[in-house]
């Protein structure tokens, strides 16, 4: 199946994001502008990612699907569970123990990715499917028991977002590959932008999440916090509208690393570790050169998609090198 380079464009943009939001993770509480755009990021960088995993994915009709989906999502998953866990602890000193049931870090998206795709067994009609994963999710928050366990709040939370692209066609993203569009798409970006700068604040951060439940979310009476999810939702869905409004169309300089996001997410968290660990983040602090968090996902996603390194990657995750 060829290649088409409006998706690997968004995948490449997205996995920048998604390790510069790694990145200022650290840093939000050190001003407004951080926050902000830490934020901004976190209102569609995951959506639309989860969104076009969605569209690309397929229905479980045998066996030998169901086995191919536990080689590329589970085993993977395994491995690199054993691996951090081993570096936190070796490394880093850090006291945690060994668990497959609750991911390390980013892990996450690789249980959830093979649990939306089981999913699709359930919510498999187009006219209902959508809405009922929505009203699943509002109904979820209010149980705290539903967490980290097997990443299944975030899975439940971002399943519309996989569903939706799972049931999206050519045509649609068509339609959303217009210039009309893109100029509204870089319009309202920017009014989400503003909006987030003036009125955003820390805790937003937590929703944005979607891994706990209203309890540990709202102080007070949790009885209209599927309202409050319902907004986060509106907010995410007009984010990764108008973000796929804006994808460049053509190939690019960065394309290819399109090709390997998964790789550069799961060995990302390697580089990063380290980074906070170090003396950056005080330096960065104490001098005020804050550019320099735009500098350090930008130097990761260079290493990672050396070709050298990508062999590496690929032979770990069990994958073809595409690039």
């Amino acid at each position: 199946m060829k290649r088409d380079p409006y998706f690997d464009n968004a995948k490449a943009v997205l996995i920048v994001l998604v390790v510069l939001g790694h990145t200022l993770a650290r840093m939000v509480e050190e001003n407004q502008w951080i926050l902000t755009i830490y934020l901004f990021i976190f209102s569609f960088h995951m959506p639309a990612f989860i969104l076009v995993s969605g569209y690309f994915s397929r229905k479980i009709k045998s066996k030998k699907d169901l086995w191919g989906l536990i080689k590329k999502i589970l085993i993977p998953y395994v491995i690199f569970q054993v691996i951090y866990t081993f570096y936190y602890q070796k490394v880093f000193d850090e006291p945690i123990d060994f668990t497959i049931l609750t991911p390390r870090w980013a892990l996450w998206f690789l249980i959830s990715l093979f649990c939306w795709n089981i999913l699709l067994f359930i919510f498999s009609s187009r006219k209902y499917g959508i809405a009922l994963s929505i009203i699943v999710s509002l109904i979820i928050g209010y149980f705290g028991e539903v967490n980290e366990w097997l990443s299944l709040s975030r899975t439940f939370f971002f399943f519309p977002f996989f569903l939706i692209g799972h049931f999206l066609e050519k045509n649609h993203f068509e339609w959303v590959k217009k210039k009309s569009n893109a100029l509204i798409g870089w319009a309202v970006l920017g009014l989400i932008f503003i909006g987030i700068y003036f009125y955003g604040e820390m805790t937003w951060r937590e929703w944005f999440y979607g891994r706990l439940g209203y309890q540990e979310l709202m102080e007070g009476s949790i009885a209209l916090g599927f309202i409050y999810k319902l907004l986060v939702y509106l907010i995410m869905g007009a984010a990764t509208y108008c973000f796929l409004c804006i994808v460049p169309k053509k190939q690019t300089f960065f394309t290819e690393i399109g090709s390997i996001t998964l790789g550069i997410y799961l060995f990302h968290m390697f580089f990063l570790e380290y980074v906070y660990n170090s003396f950056i983040y005080d330096w960065i602090k104490e001098s005020g050169q804050y550019y320099v968090l735009l500098v350090i996902p930008v130097t990761i996603i260079f290493i990672l998609s050396r070709k050298p390194i990508v062999k590496v990657e690929c032979a770990l995750i069990g994958m073809k090198m595409k690039t």
